[in-house]
């Protein structure tokens, strides 16, 4: 049986993972695109990872209004330990036939092969502007007793890129530590984008068995303060400083 194990909506584009397992260890993949918007979207790309391989699916040049179609794979090497295995879809289109500027959706979910076991590693992402790129902020923790020999992968939407974290990277926390590092995240050109979500995938192995876990966050390339729900305040406020200004400007040369 097919069974959905994550989705992420984004207006106009949803996307939705699907896996179907057997005992064995082999996955069956499924990608489901809908136009849930209110005009077509063009030139998606899709592409699917699982356990540090990444399949490009079939490009699709136009999705209508309401229409969703649904893309296979089955090449994913399989799942050799007992365990949980991280699934990711990175989706690129265009709101415009002929041009950008390039939108991406991040969507994740998981794989449980034979038994649900849980990570002891757990953290946090944040993001911090620069001039002219994206620091993210990666913080981790081991909440167990015994070392970790860990092995970490950074995954990006497309429409940004690192120098500083490309394929997978080792690394170790012994019992109970706790580790603090910086990545700086650069913005492709023609991309419009400001936010974009991010996924640090971790893995390890223990007692033969497979662990992984996914930590989630936003990288943002304009301040803080710059932000669509505000935007209507800095409206309010810019319109009550004109009318300051001419109230005062009248009085003024009323004397």
């Amino acid at each position: 049986m097919v069974v959905p194990v994550a989705s992420a909506q984004a207006q106009p584009l949803a996307v939705s993972i699907q896996n179907q397992g057997d005992d064995v260890g082999n996955v069956k993949l499924a990608l489901t695109l809908k136009n849930s918007g209110f005009q077509p979207v063009y030139h998606v790309r899709p592409m699917l990872h699982f356990h540090h391989s990444m399949s490009m699916l079939s490009k699709i040049m136009r999705l209508d209004t309401g229409q969703s179609i649904t893309l296979e794979n089955d090449s994913h090497p399989p799942g050799m330990r007992v365990g949980r295995y991280p699934l990711t879809a990175m989706v690129e289109y265009w709101t415009h036939p002929n041009s950008g500027p390039l939108q991406s959706i991040l969507a994740t979910g998981s794989f449980f092969f034979k038994e649900p076991v849980v990570s002891q590693v757990e953290g946090s992402l944040e993001s911090a502007t620069d001039s002219d790129s994206s620091i993210l902020k990666v913080f981790l923790q081991n909440r167990s007793d015994s070392l970790k020999n860990m092995r970490m992968m950074l995954l990006l939407p497309p429409g940004i890129e690192t120098p500083d974290f490309s394929g997978l990277r080792g690394f170790t926390l012994y019992g109970g530590e706790e580790k603090n590092f910086e990545v700086r995240v650069f913005r492709r050109e023609n991309q419009g984008q400001d936010r974009f979500l991010v996924r640090l995938m971790i893995e390890y192995g223990e007692m033969l068995k497979h662990y992984s876990g996914e930590i989630n966050g936003t990288v943002r390339f304009s301040p803080t303060w710059y932000s669509v729900k505000y935007m209507p305040h800095f409206t309010a406020l810019a319109f009550m400083a004109l009318f300051l200004l001419g109230y005062y400007y009248k009085v003024y040369n009323q004397k």
